[in-house]
């Protein structure tokens, strides 16, 4: 499947909207991401020299692929490697994540979704799903991690992973149409939406490979299997509104990727990203 020049076509926005999510197979180059896994690589080798400095570790693995390096280094520790996994999961201000979150084709479609005025949003993710078998994230709303002052704020959600998934390496699963729904009562987490509020709808399974997106909105029910493979599922949970809207996280700023109106205010690379947090 050839690469995406431009955003959406009409069908393509017409079933996003009517089922609340829409995968992508090709929408980038996949070597777009080489930036990112190359700064990922780079933490693990360096967590990995520690530890066997430190004698925590009899070996450091180096021949191993991406995909399956940090759990050598993870099952060889027995899971005493917390810090390593701190440090290539979550919220990463890095060099490779800006330029993931600001490749051309992403924000493309997301333009053809809510028009110029564009904010990368504070909420998003790095993730390594653990070839466990048990790690399951349950049925959840994205919203459900926000403020409720942003159900009115269209957001367009991106589910990008950094390796071919599918259903042994726990790809997502939507319901379709659930994006209909309120924010949904929880119980111990958002993570955990209430049984008898699930919303009925068909059960779709989205494999993504290397280089697609799968989108989603912010109300839309989905939830990622066990991972049964013999590799770690690396994903990013990447998150886009119109920078003039509230964000359902006003204490957290996001950066502007893409403005018509103000040109001046778009971040011209991660370390604009990172001064933001200075005014915090």
């Amino acid at each position: 499947m050839h690469v995406m020049a431009s955003g959406l076509t009409d069908h393509q926005i017409n079933q996003y909207l009517e089922d609340g999510f829409l995968p992508i197979e090709r929408l980038f180059d996949p070597t777009s991401l080489d930036p990112l896994i190359a700064e990922l690589n780079e933490v693990v080798d360096t967590w990995a020299e520690r530890y066997h400095a430190e004698g925590r570790l009899p070996e450091r693995f180096v021949d191993e692929p991406f995909e399956r390096r940090l759990n050598r280094i993870h099952e060889a520790m027995d899971g005493q490697c917390g810090e390593l996994h701190e440090a290539v999961l979550g919220k990463r201000k890095t060099a490779g994540m800006f330029h993931v979150m600001t490749l051309p084709g992403i924000l493309n479609v997301v333009e053809s979704l809510i028009g110029p005025e564009i904010l990368v949003h504070p909420q998003f993710n790095s993730r390594a799903k653990l070839p466990d078998r048990t790690s399951v994230v349950d049925w959840h709303q994205d919203i459900g991690f926000l403020e409720p002052d942003v159900m009115q704020t269209f957001m367009v959600n991106f589910w990008l992973p950094l390796v071919d998934t599918n259903e042994r390496n726990g790809c997502l699963e939507v319901i379709r149409g659930s994006h209909r729904s309120e924010r949904l009562p929880f119980e111990d987490s958002p993570e955990n939406i209430d049984p008898g509020a699930l919303p009925a709808g068909e059960r779709v399974s989205c494999p993504i490979p290397r280089g697609g997106v799968l989108l989603l909105q912010h109300t839309t029910v989905h939830r990622s299997a066990p991972n049964f493979s013999d590799h770690i599922r690396w994903s990013l949970d990447i998150r886009y509104s119109d920078w003039r809207k509230p964000t359902g996280r006003d204490e957290v700023p996001g950066f502007i990727a893409r403005s018509r109106s103000h040109p001046e205010k778009v971040a011209t690379g991660h370390e604009a990203w990172q001064r933001l947090f200075e005014r915090v």
